[in-house]
């Protein structure tokens, strides 16, 4: 077999994880675009002005993240499928019923707190008016599930098509957990499983409606907990 035979299937699939990389470095600076107006000023004084400014900022991204992969994959949204949504919450029931009683008695519930989710409480704990808290649970409930499942199973897990089924269930997942900041084993365990799970309902029902509707009502759940 002539060497360029063996060589030049290394370098192509060399040049699509380095490409691989650059929208997966890419995706992560546009989502953390919208965070930036949450950490500038006081936020006690000017919370309402900016999550609203969060909540237009991630519409916008949440549009042309869409837009791009709608151009490229027919992979958003179907005519809703009974079947699908019965799936979906089956595995939502089992996914949660581990992270919530499996994955503490396997670690401890007070190591699963993660950075990203300290956030969040410290933003809550300055929230005293109703509208600013109105917009701050409608961004974790609604648009950030939006945006994280068209960003991540939906761009990621497209682009990384061409290096392979495992590579391209794997990295979104990897990468999914990577960018809410687990510190510990038990906070990595935690993310890699809520990505897992996401994975498997993007895989199984071929639509990211199905992984939007999971992601929001996990966030939904963990805000009432």
């Amino acid at each position: 077999m002539p060497i360029k035979n063996i060589v030049l299937p290394i370098i192509k699939k060399a040049r699509e994880l380095f490409e691989l990389i650059l929208v997966t470095i890419l995706i992560f600076v546009i989502l953390v675009i919208p965070d930036f107006f949450l950490f500038m000023g006081d936020l006690n004084q000017y919370a309402g002005v900016a999550l609203l400014a969060n909540v237009i900022v991630s519409g916008v991204i949440a549009y042309f993240g869409y837009r791009y992969l709608s151009q490229r994959s027919d992979v958003v949204f179907e005519r809703l499928n009974s079947r699908k949504v019965g799936i979906t919450i089956a595995i939502f029931i089992i996914s949660w019923l581990f992270i919530t009683y499996g994955l503490p008695a396997l670690f401890g519930s007070n190591q699963l707190t993660g950075s990203n989710q300290q956030a969040i409480d410290k933003i809550l704990n300055h929230l005293t008016s109703w509208w600013p808290l109105l917009l701050f649970n409608f961004n974790i409930v609604v648009i950030a599930p939006i945006i994280e499942e068209i960003y991540f199973r939906g761009i990621m897990f497209e682009e990384a098509k061409s290096l392979g089924r495992a590579m391209q269930i794997l990295w979104p997942t990897v990468v999914f957990a990577l960018v809410h900041s687990p510190s510990t084993l038990a906070q990595w365990a935690t993310y890699l499983t809520a990505g897992g799970v996401l994975m498997i309902v993007r895989v199984v029902t071929k639509k990211l409606q199905y992984t939007i509707m999971f992601h929001s009502l996990h966030n939904l759940l963990v805000l009432l907990t």
